[in-house]
């Protein structure tokens, strides 16, 4: 629908709640250029910590148009589209050497990360069990104990003790 040209601007989009992707589908299937930057992250789901690919702009992603052809009104009527973001009476727009400079940092291979990767702890850092027999203890990180496990050091009963325990059970301290 629209071949990238001098005319061609990035203008930032609102998603509806969630629908990011959703709208991002959408856009590019009706021919449109999109950008929905992603990021590795860790989540927690029933309980078991995994990798997710998050939106690094929750609500909002960006499409490359000409304003002078483009039919704004199919574009926010696109499913998953919220509106355009406005300065007062203008859609809101982003530099092409911005999008490019989020795609370079992107493509640095952040979303190909592992959970070990993202979870990195070093030792010394405060981290708190969240599951299993020490449920809510605050412990120490000591050191890695084969793949799925870790070592910490957890104060009971006046003593500093070494627990072997789950990587799954425990997360950082804030």
């Amino acid at each position: 629908m629209l071949a990238k040209d001098s005319n061609a601007q990035w203008f930032v989009l609102t998603s509806k709640p969630r629908e990011e992707q959703r709208a991002f589908d959408n856009l590019t299937s009706q021919g449109y250029e999109a950008f929905l930057p992603k990021i590795a992250k860790v989540k927690k789901l029933k309980g078991i910590k995994a990798v997710s690919s998050e939106p690094l702009f929750p609500n909002y992603l960006f499409i490359l148009l000409d304003k002078q052809v483009a039919n704004f009104n199919a574009i926010r009527s696109t499913r998953g589209v919220g509106s355009f973001v406005r300065f007062g009476m203008n859609q809101a727009t982003i530099d092409d050497s911005i999008i490019m400079s989020i795609k370079q940092s992107l493509n640095t291979g952040e979303q190909e990360k592992t959970l070990d990767e993202l979870l990195n702890y070093s030792q010394g850092e405060k981290v708190e069990i969240t599951t299993g027999p020490f449920k809510g203890l605050q412990a120490i990180y000591q050191t890695k104990d084969g793949l799925e496990r870790s070592i910490l050091m957890v104060k009971m009963l006046g003593q500093d003790n070494q627990v072997v325990v789950n990587n799954q059970e425990f997360e950082k301290s804030s």
